[in-house]
């Protein structure tokens, strides 16, 4: 296993990843990590943030459900920096992992999907579920690791054991996160 100070001194290409990591798998999230959800989900409803957007029960998204929305979205301005590190750090092979949105799965999907092709990005595999806990580990017991923005993501996929980083691209620090994929990857440290 690396020491700290090896971490430091060599180039992230050059680290030797701890062995079960090469049966690990990084899942990305997509909205509020790589794809302004909320941005655009405000532009949609025509009101300045979205937290402005007229609230009636469980009515929030029926404006959006059935459209292209989602291969609308603008992307941040870290994801292309964030997508090139998981394609190094994993030679290709990091999963999208997104929610559909509810009772619009596989129109949203479908979207989604298109998004991920316009912008170029390129996942292993693109996995549409509200149920994203289910890939917290490998099939041998070993943690996988989940980007996303949601806290109670990142709750249930830790108590599935498997490691998760939150991360929300308009408020946190994109190489904070880098470091923590890296730590993740190198000592399978949990944050």
């Amino acid at each position: 296993m690396i020491k700290e100070n090896d971490m430091k001194r060599k180039h992230p290409k050059e680290l030797t990843v701890h062995p079960r990591s090469k049966t690990q798998t990084i899942y990305c999230d997509m909205d509020g990590v790589i794809a302004n959800f909320f941005e655009e989900l405000a532009k949609w409803y025509e009101v300045r943030h979205w937290k402005d957007i007229p609230q009636k029960k469980n009515d929030t998204f029926s404006k959006i459900a059935g459209t292209d929305f989602f291969y609308h979205i603008p992307k941040f301005s870290t994801s292309d920096e964030l997508i090139a590190f998981l394609d190094d750090m994993t030679e290709g092979s990091w999963v999208i992992l997104s929610s559909p949105l509810r009772g619009d799965r596989i129109n949203s999907a479908y979207h989604k999907h298109r998004w991920l092709e316009k912008q170029g990005y390129k996942p292993a595999d693109e996995i549409f579920t509200s149920v994203k806990e289910t890939y917290a580990v490998t099939v041998d017991g070993f943690p996988n690791i989940l980007i996303d923005d949601r806290p109670e993501n990142i709750s249930r996929w830790r108590a599935k054991g498997g490691i998760g980083i939150r991360y929300q691209a308009d408020e946190d620090d994109l190489s904070q996160l880098l470091d923590k994929i890296k730590k993740a990857l190198i000592y399978g440290e949990k944050e």
